[in-house]
C-alpha cells in the first residue's frame, strides 16, 4: 500500500492567492513524483482545478494519513498590525491539525516557513505545538530561524531559503492575454504594477507610474492581480483614471499564466511578496512597496537588494517613482549561495520521506 502524505497551508478558506498556489504545487508534485499518495487538508477549489491530478481528501483522511507536511508560507507570523481577531483567524485556520497530529503522534515536518513577529499567546501555542512535534522546520531567512527558536529551543529548526528560487515553475506557453502582451513587446517595454488588494498601493502607484511613463514612453503599462478579486474592474478603472493613459488589463485566473507574464515583463512594481520573488527568478527588475515589510523586506535583503524594497505605509508616490527611476534599467540576479541555501529543504524532504514506496 503506498505511502500517504496529507499537506497544510495557506490553500483553503477559497483561497487563489498566487503565492500559495505556486508553494503548493512545488511540493505536491515533488512527493507525488516519489510514488506517494498526496492530498491537501483542505483545499481550495482554485487549487483543485489547477493542479494536476488532484487527489481528494476523500480518498484518504487524517486519521489514515502516514504524514503531515506544512507547506511554505508566512503562516507562523502575525500580519501586520494584527489584532487579536486576525491572529485568532490565523490560528483557527493553520494551528489545529498539527496540534491534533501531535496529540496522535502522526510524523509531521514543516518546510520553508516564515515566522515572526510572534506576540500573540494562541499563535505561540499552536506554533510551539507544531514545532516541538515536527522532526525538522526548515525557515526561509534569519529572522524566521531566530523567531522559532526563541519559541521553541529544543526543536530542530534549519535555516534554508525560499523553494520557490530553486526550481523551474510551470508555465503557460499561449494564451489570448499573454499573446496580446507578446504584441506589445515588439514596440515596447513591459512594466508589470500590482497593486492587488490594497487601495493605498493602487493611488500611490497609480501618481508614480503616471509621472514615470511621462518621462518613459517607451513603457507600456499592465496592470495585474495575484488572486481573484471581486473588486478587480473597479479598482483597474480607478487606477486608469488616475493615471490617465489607457493601461492593459491581465486578469488572473490561471498560475500558470501568471509565471508567464512574470517572465515576459521588463520591470515589475508591486506591493506584495511572490509576484517579486518569481519575477527576480528570471532576472526581473522589481520594486517593492510591501504592504507587510515584515517579511517581504527580508527577501531583499537576503538577496542583496534591500534598498528596493520599502514599507507601503511610510511611503509616498515621489519616493516610489524614485525607485523606478533607479532601478528599471537593473535586472535582478540572485546569488548562487542564496538558492543554494534554498536546496536545503528539498535535501531535507528527501531524508524524511525516502524512497516511500508500496514495500514501506
Amino acid at each position: 500500500m503506498k505511502k500517504r502524505i496529507m499537506l497544510h497551508g495557506a490553500t483553503d478558506c477559497n483561497s487563489s492567492n498566487y503565492g500559495d498556489y505556486i508553494y503548493g504545487e512545488l511540493i505536491y508534485d515533488y512527493i507525488k513524483n516519489k510514488g506517494i499518495d498526496v492530498c491537501f487538508y483542505n483545499a481550495s477549489t482554485f487549487f483543485k482545478e489547477h493542479l494536476d491530478d488532484f487527489m481528494d481528501t476523500k480518498k484518504f483522511k487524517f486519521s489514515n494519513a502516514d504524514g503531515i507536511v506544512y507547506i511554505p508560507g508566512g503562516y507562523f507570523g502575525e500580519g501586520h498590525n494584527a489584532r487579536f481577531r486576525d491572529n485568532l483567524v490565523q490560528f483557527l485556520r493553520f494551528m489545529p491539525l498539527g496540534i491534533k497530529a501531535s496529540f496522535k503522534k502522526i510524523p509531521m515536518v514543516v518546510l520553508g516557513i516564515g515566522a515572526g513577529p510572534n506576540k500573540d499567546f494562541l499563535m505561540n501555542y499552536g506554533i510551539r505545538k507544531i514545532c516541538n512535534h515536527s522532526s525538522v522546520i526548515t525557515v526561509r531567512d534569519s529572522e524566521s530561524y531566530k523567531s522559532l527558536k526563541n519559541l521553541c529551543p529544543k526543536a530542530n529548526i534549519v535555516e534554508a531559503g525560499d523553494v520557490i528560487i530553486t526550481k523551474k515553475l510551470n508555465l503557460l506557453e499561449s494564451s489570448l492575454q499573454l499573446n496580446k502582451i507578446k504584441d506589445l513587446k515588439n514596440n515596447y517595454k513591459i512594466l508589470l504594477v500590482h497593486y492587488n488588494h490594497s487601495d493605498e498601493a493602487l493611488i500611490k502607484f497609480a501618481n508614480a507610474v503616471k509621472n514615470f511613463i511621462n518621462n518613459h514612453p517607451e513603457y507600456k503599462v499592465v496592470v495585474a492581480s495575484d488572486s481573484i478579486l471581486a473588486f478587480e474592474e473597479e479598482y483597474y478603472q480607478k487606477f486608469n483614471q488616475i493615471m490617465g493613459v489607457k493601461c492593459e488589463h491581465f486578469i488572473y485566473k490561471n498560475p500558470h499564466e501568471m509565471t508567464a507574464l512574470l517572465k515576459l515583463v521588463d520591470l515589475v512594481l508591486t506591493c506584495k511578496l511572490h509576484v517579486g520573488v518569481v519575477a527576480t527568478t528570471f532576472d526581473k527588475s522589481v520594486i517593492a512597496i510591501a504592504c507587510h515589510p515584515e517579511k517581504t523586506k527580508r527577501y531583499y535583503s537576503q538577496i542583496g537588494e534591500e534598498e528596493r524594497c520599502i514599507s507601503l505605509y511610510n511611503s509616498h508616490s515621489k519616493e516610489i517613482e524614485l525607485l523606478l527611476e533607479k532601478y528599471y534599467d537593473k535586472n535582478i540576479n540572485i546569488p548562487n549561495k542564496v538558492i543554494l541555501k534554498a536546496t536545503k529543504t528539498w535535501e531535507i524532504l528527501d531524508s524524511v520521506i525516502g524512497d516511500m514506496n508500496d514495500d514501506k
